[in-house]
C-alpha cells in the first residue's frame, strides 16, 4: 500500500493523475452510453454500435494509461518508441474493447461475467505492452503487482459486465469503468521501478508526446460522442416507431408475438398478454418460448406435465419453416386460430385470433348440412357419407329404408302441424328399437333409414322390431292416429357401392310395399331384373298412350228375368307388338302407381262413350274407374268432354268402382261421386263382399247398383256361407231400392239360382265373352234361349 501511495502520490504529478481520471471517467461515461443502447441498435446499426464500443473502451484505457505516464517521474526524461506504442493501443483495442462488447451482446450472465473477466484482465495486459515502448530507462516489473493488477481490472470490469445490457446507470458505470482502468494501472505501477539513463533538461518531449496524446485521445472521443449522437438520433426514431408499433400492436384484435432468429422473445402486445390472461409485467424481451410458457403456467396454475407437454408444443410451433394455420382450443371453451409466419430474416412471428363465434356458427352450418332439423336425426348426405365410409373400410353392415303407410292421410286430415309431430315420434320410437351403434337418418319426407351393423338376422330383428313398434296407434295431443310402415332390406355384400345399395334397398322397399306394406323384405337377387322389367313395361305403356295402342272389348250385362241385353262393361285390352296380349292385371296397377291411369281412363271414356252412343235401346256402357283417376282434378272435365264429343246421355253411362277405393280415398271419393250423380251418371260398387265391406258404405255413398263378386256366385250353389251372402245383399238390394248385378255367370243353374234369389242383372261367359265392338254389337238378340 505504501509503495502505491508512494508511486501515485510522489511519482506521478497531481495533474497527471487527474487528467487521466478525467479521461478514464469521459471513457467510462462514453462506454456506458453506448452499453444502454444496446437495445435499440437493430441490423446495420448493430454493427457501428459493437465497432463504436469496441474502439471507445480500448482506447479509453489507452489513452488514461498514457497520459497517466506522461505525468509519471516528472524528474525523469522518458521516450517512447512510436511502433510499440501504436502496438500497444491495438492492445488495448482487442484485449479490453472487444471482450467488453462481446460481454455486451451475451445473453447469459455467467458467459457476460466471464468476459468482462477477460476484459478486465486485458488492462493489465494493455498496460504492460504500454510500457514495453519505454526507452532510456531500465525498468523492473513486480511479478506480484501485475496479477494484483489484473485481478483488481478483472474484478470491476466483470462486476461491471453482470449487468444486463442497458440495466447499469451511466454514474455507476463510469465509477465501475474508472476503478476497473485507474486502479489496474496504478496497481501495475506500484510494483515498477523505472531508472532514467537521462535526466529530464526541460526541453519538453514529455510536453509534445502529451499535446500529441491529448490531441489523439480527443480526436477519437470526438468520433465516439458523434457516434452516440448518432445512436441517440437512431435511439429517438426507434422509439417514435416503438410509439407508432405499440400503438398499433395494441389496438390489434389479433395476440401477436415475435421471436428472434436466437428464439428470444422479442415482441407482444397487449392483446396476447389478455388471450392468455397474464400480467403484462411478467413478460419481458429476451425471454425463451419455455420460459413464456412457465410464466404463463404460473398464472394458470399449471402442472409440471401441462408444462412440459405446452413447451413440446411451443418447441414444434417454432420449428415451423413454412407459414402454418391450424385451430388451437383453449382451456376456458374458447378456439383460437394461430397462424405462424415464418420470417426471411430469421425467426416467428405467431398470431393468436379468437374464432370461437365462427367455428361455433361452422359448426351449426355443418350440423344443418348433416342433420335434418325437425327430428334431429342425420339427413340423406350424412346417410350417404356414412355408407361409401363404411363400404370403403370393408366393415358389414345392412341398410334398411323404413316408408310410413298412411302418413299422407294424417297430413290431409290433421294438418303439417300433427305430421311433424307424428315425425318426431315415429323416429323417437326407431331410435328405441335400434341397438347401440346403428345410424339412424331421414331422407325426407316419410321416409327414413337405419344402418344396422353385424349379420342378417340382427338386421332382420330391427326391421321386425320397427314394423311391430309403428304399427301401435300413436297419441298426438287429443288425437290417436295409426299408420304402420313398410321396410326394405338390403346388405352391404350384395352392393358394391353406396349407390348400389341404396338402390336395392330401394327395390326391397317397393316390394314389400306391393305385398301388402306393413312388412319388412330382404332384396333377393333377381328383384333388380323385375324392376328393370317393371320399368320397360312402363315405357312401352307410355308409347302405347302416344300411338293409342289399346282397344275395348266388350261384355254383356243382362237382364236375368228376360235374357235382354241392357248394356255393356268396357273393358280394356292392350296388344303388344312383341309381348302379345298384356292382361290389365299386369298393367293396370303399374299405371295407377305412376299416374298413367289419368291418360288411359281418359281414352277409355272418350272410347266407350263413342261406341255406345251407336247402340240400340238405349242400353247403357258401363267402365271401370280407378280411384287415382277420381283423385285428379281432371276427372270431371274429361268425363264431361267424352258425353259432349260423342253425344252420349249421361244417364246411359255407368261409372264402376271398387269398396275399397271408395273406403281408402274417403270424403274425396265421395264428393266426385257426388259430382257425376249432379249430372246423371250412374255409379255402380263393384265386386262388393269382398275388400272392406260394410252396410254403411251403401247408405252413405249414391250408388245405382250393387255389384256382387263373382267369388259368390262360383260357390252358392256348394257352400252355404256364399248362398247366404247372395241371399242378404239381393235383399238388401231390394229393400233399399238399389238393383243387383252378379258376376260370372257361367252356368244356366247359376242363373235360375240367381233369378230365384231376386238378383237384377247379370254377366258372365253364359251371356258373352269380353270381345271387340264388331262382335258385341251384333249381339242384340234376347239370350233366353241360354237360360
Amino acid at each position: 500500500m505504501m509503495d502505491w501511495l508512494f508511486v501515485l502520490g510522489l511519482q506521478h504529478s497531481f495533474e497527471a493523475v487527474a487528467a487521466a481520471a478525467s479521461i478514464c471517467a469521459l471513457g467510462g461515461w462514453l462506454v456506458t452510453s453506448l452499453v444502454r443502447e444496446v437495445e435499440v441498435a437493430s441490423g446495420s446499426r448493430r454493427h457501428w454500435w459493437f465497432a463504436g464500443l469496441t474502439v471507445v473502451a480500448g482506447v479509453a484505457v489507452w489513452t488514461t494509461h498514457f497520459v497517466a505516464m506522461l505525468g509519471y517521474r516528472p524528474d525523469a526524461f522518458l521516450i517512447y518508441d512510436a511502433a510499440t506504442t501504436a502496438v500497444s493501443a491495438a492492445v488495448a483495442v482487442a484485449a479490453v474493447g472487444l471482450p467488453l462488447a462481446l460481454a455486451m451482446r451475451a445473453r447469459h450472465h455467467r458467459v457476460r461475467v466471464a468476459l468482462g473477466l477477460a476484459a478486465g484482465a486485458g488492462i493489465a495486459a494493455m498496460h504492460m505492452s504500454g510500457m514495453e515502448a519505454l526507452e532510456g530507462c531500465v525498468r523492473t516489473h513486480s511479478a506480484g503487482s501485475t496479477v494484483l493488477s489484473a485481478a483488481v481490472g478483472a474484478a470491476f470490469l466483470g462486476f461491471y459486465a453482470g449487468f444486463a445490457p442497458g440495466r447499469i446507470g451511466r454514474t455507476a458505470g463510469t465509477v465501475l469503468f474508472v476503478l476497473a482502468v485507474c486502479g489496474a494501472h496504478f496497481t501495475s505501477l506500484a510494483g515498477t521501478r523505472i531508472h532514467p539513463l537521462l535526466a529530464n533538461d526541460g526541453s519538453g518531449d514529455n510536453l509534445i508526446l502529451s499535446l500529441a496524446s491529448m490531441a489523439g485521445t480527443l480526436l477519437l472521443f470526438a468520433a465516439a460522442a458523434t457516434v452516440l449522437l448518432a445512436t441517440r438520433r437512431f435511439h429517438a426514431q426507434e422509439k417514435a416507431h416503438a410509439i407508432v408499433l405499440s400503438t398499433a400492436l395494441d389496438n390489434m384484435s389479433n395476440g401477436l408475438v415475435y421471436f428472434d432468429p436466437a428464439g428470444r422473445l422479442q415482441l407482444f402486445n397487449r392483446r396476447y398478454v389478455e388471450i392468455f390472461g397474464i400480467d403484462a409485467g411478467r413478460l419481458r424481451t429476451g425471454m425463451t418460448p419455455a420460459e413464456v410458457i412457465d410464466a404463463i403456467g404460473r398464472t394458470k396454475n399449471w402442472s409440471a406435465e401441462r408444462r412440459s407437454l405446452a413447451r413440446a408444443r411451443a418447441g414444434e410451433w417454432m420449428s415451423a419453416a413454412d407459414f402454418t394455420t391450424f385451430d388451437y382450443p383453449m382451456d376456458d371453451g374458447r378456439i383460437m386460430e394461430v397462424e405462424i409466419r415464418p420470417v426471411a430474416a430469421g425467426g416467428s412471428v405467431l398470431t393468436f385470433d379468437d374464432v370461437t363465434r365462427s367455428r361455433q356458427a361452422q359448426t351449426r352450418i355443418e350440423e344443418l348440412a348433416f342433420k335434418d332439423p325437425l327430428t334431429g336425426l342425420a339427413n340423406r348426405r350424412a346417410l350417404a357419407q356414412r355408407m361409401e365410409a363404411d363400404i370403403g373400410s370393408s366393415r358389414r353392415f345392412e341398410l334398411l329404408l323404413i316408408d310410413l303407410d298412411r302418413f299422407k292421410s294424417v297430413n290431409d286430415s290433421h294438418g303439417h302441424g300433427v305430421g311433424d309431430k307424428l315425425l318426431v315420434k315415429v323416429a323417437e320410437r326407431i331410435g328405441g328399437v335400434v341397438s347401440r351403434g346403428a345410424f339412424v337418418a331421414r331422407l325426407g319426407g316419410d321416409e327414413m333409414a337405419v344402418l344396422v351393423y353385424g349379420d342378417h338376422d340382427i338386421a332382420r330383428s330391427v326391421a321386425d322390431g320397427v314394423v311391430l313398434m309403428l304399427a301401435r296407434p300413436f297419441a298426438i295431443g287429443d288425437l290417436t292416429v295409426s299408420i304402420g310402415c313398410s321396410v326394405g332390406l338390403c346388405r352391404s355384400e350384395d352392393a358394391a357401392d353406396a349407390e348400389q345399395l341404396m338402390q336395392r334397398t330401394d327395390i326391397a322397399l317397393y316390394e314389400a310395399k306391393r305385398q301388402g306394406r306393413g312388412r319388412a323384405v330382404a332384396y333377393q337377387p333377381g328383384m333388380l331384373e323385375v324392376v328393370t322389367e317393371r320399368h320397360r313395361l312402363e315405357d312401352d305403356l307410355r308409347e302405347a298412350i302416344e300411338t293409342q295402342a289399346f282397344h275395348l272389348a266388350y261384355q254383356p250385362v243382362v237382364d236375368l228375368k228376360t235374357g235382354e241385353p241392357l248394356g255393356y262393361e268396357a273393358l280394356i285390352r292392350w296388344t303388344h307388338p312383341v309381348r302379345g296380349a298384356v292382361s290389365p292385371v299386369a298393367f293396370v296397377p303399374l299405371a295407377e302407381e305412376n299416374g298413367q291411369i289419368v291418360a288411359i281412363g281418359r281414352w277409355v271414356l272418350m272410347e266407350a262413350c263413342r261406341a255406345a252412343a251407336a247402340w240400340p235401346n238405349g242400353r247403357h256402357v258401363a267402365v271401370n274407374v280407378s280411384p287415382v283417376q277420381l283423385r285428379s282434378p281432371l276427372f270431371l272435365s274429361h268425363v264431361t268432354a267424352a258425353l259432349a264429343e260423342s253425344g252420349l246421355a249421361p244417364c246411359r253411362l255407368e261409372v264402376e268402382l271398387t269398396e275399397t277405393a271408395m273406403v281408402e280415398s274417403g270424403t274425396q271419393i265421395a264428393d266426385a261421386l257426388g259430382a257425376l250423380r249432379i249430372l246423371g251418371i250412374r255409379i255402380a260398387m263393384d265386386d262388393f263382399g269382398t275388400g272392406y265391406s260394410s252396410l254403411a258404405h251403401l247408405r252413405d255413398f249414391p250408388l245405382d247398383r250393387i255389384k256382387i263378386d263373382r267369388s259368390f256366385v262360383a260357390a252358392a250353389e256348394t257352400d252355404r256361407h256364399s248362398m247366404a251372402v247372395l241371399r242378404a245383399v239381393t235383399q238388401i238390394g231390394r229393400d233399399i231400392g238399389i238393383p243387383t248385378l252378379a258376376e260370372g255367370v257361367e252356368t244356366p243353374s247359376q242363373w235360375e239360382l240367381l233369378k230365384a234369389l231376386g238378383c237384377d242383372a247379370g254377366q258372365g261367359y253364359l251371356f258373352g265373352r269380353p270381345e271387340r265392338l264388331d262382335t258385341a254389337a251384333a249381339a242384340t238378340a234376347p239370350l233366353a234361349a241360354a237360360g
